[in-house]
């Protein structure tokens, strides 16, 4: 039996909540999940045998135009098979913005669901990894399990951070409108402090400064709206308060933080000599230090990029060069998603991954939670490539089409 029209677009968008639901904790579904909404946008536009194209188009266009100067780089890389494969892990840029043209607008309280969604999947997460750190604390008695890679232990720790920072703001942004967590102001608060909390335990230093401008983002939304200072400053400091404690309270997390100061006084000690002597860099701020300098004479050298699947060869290559074993034996990418683009791609990559950004800030004048993605993926642009594995790539491409396609 054929279902009605509005039936049919109520199941898509359950399958966005579904999607939005998955997205921080189970990657392995997720390329069954786009599979299935694909089928049923399909069925939807076939029926109906009309597209629907957003009131402002620009993020999804320049998404889109991003998928085909890969493709384009496809014609002059000299290793094919990794352009191809290349191509294949980021068909999400070309999927969503086709997406877009045939599947229904979002009303408010529909892109709201999907937020809500999002925040839930970030609990589950949040349980299945603190539990699993549990389990293995109590066999091998290790607290290490409780940070980092060995907490998050299939999603990358920075990338977990960032979803858990986006619920966080989401769940602030829900508390400014008086929407609490089943209707509970405590539990609501309690939820925010969780999340605050295993941020510090997923040790991610791009995780921490995405929960600061989360912190200062809101501050500002506060104000805007009118909340009175005293009422902001108090639980703005409380938050601040709390989240730099805890980063100070734990040995692990500190040790990084500490770690991370020590590499960039080392490196400007270093540059300040003119030292000549190369040292073996293996911290996680040094490494980027080498990576982005690879990368950048990379885009110097190559306006139009060295080709998809082109770069991270050519960067062994000049790690090499520079006496950088452990970056070329662990195959290092540029660790910033912009000289990434830009060395793969060129200086039109480069643009066009801007003009995204760009496009997208523009959609949140009337949808705050886009702007605040927009500054959370910029940062972890600047620390990592973050647009290079699934979990970056489908969240990236997922909230361009749910901001492109929510009415105003």
């Amino acid at each position: 039996m054929e279902l009605p029209t509005p039936k049919r677009d109520q199941l898509i968008q359950q399958l966005l909540i579904l999607l939005a639901f998955a997205i921080p904790w189970a990657k392995k579904a997720l390329p069954t999940l786009i599979g299935v909404l694909v089928v049923f946008a399909l069925v939807r536009f076939f029926k109906r045998k009309t597209a629907s194209i957003p009131p402002r188009p620009t993020a999804l266009i320049a998404l889109l135009s991003l998928f085909m100067l890969l493709v384009l780089g496809t014609t002059y890389t000299q290793h094919p098979d990794e352009a191809w494969n290349e191509i294949g892990i980021k068909l999400s840029f070309l999927i969503f913005p086709l997406l877009a043209l045939i599947t229904p607008s979002l009303a408010k309280d529909e892109a709201r669901k999907i937020q809500d969604a999002f925040i839930t999947g970030c609990f589950v997460f949040m349980a299945i990894t603190v539990s699993h750190a549990v389990w293995v604390v109590v066999q091998h008695p290790d607290w290490y399990y409780f940070t980092y890679d060995r907490l998050s232990w299939y999603v990358h720790p920075t990338y977990a951070a960032t979803y858990q920072a986006m619920a966080l703001f989401l769940l602030v942004h829900k508390g400014m409108n008086n929407q609490y967590v089943a209707g509970r102001k405590l539990l609501h608060v309690l939820a925010i402090t969780l999340l605050l909390a295993f941020i510090v335990l997923l040790s991610s230093k791009a995780g921490y400064l995405c929960t600061l401008i989360v912190v200062f983002y809101s501050i500002y939304l506060a104000y805007q709206r009118g909340i009175r200072t005293a009422h902001i400053a108090l639980p703005a400091t409380i938050a601040i308060a709390l989240f730099i404690s805890m980063i100070v309270g734990l040995p692990a997390t500190s040790e990084r933080v500490k770690t991370a100061v020590e590499d960039i006084r080392v490196n400007e000690s270093s540059a300040t000599a003119n030292d000549t002597v190369i040292a073996v860099h293996t911290s996680s701020t040094s490494m980027r230090l080498i990576t982005w300098s690879a990368s950048w004479s990379l885009l110097c050298e190559n306006p139009f990029g060295t080709g998809t699947g082109d770069t991270q060869p050519q960067l062994n290559s000049l790690y090499d060069q520079q006496g950088e074993r452990y970056a070329a034996s662990r195959q290092f990418n540029a660790h910033n998603q912009f000289l990434q683009t830009g060395a793969e791609i060129g200086w039109p990559g480069l643009t066009v991954l801007l003009i995204i950004l760009g496009a997208v800030w523009i959609l949140g004048r009337s949808q705050p939670a886009a702007q605040l993605f927009v500054m959370l993926c910029g940062l972890n642009f600047l620390f990592e490539s973050f647009l290079e594995v699934q979990a970056g790539i489908v969240f990236f491409s997922f909230w361009i089409l749910v901001y492109s396609r929510t009415e105003r």
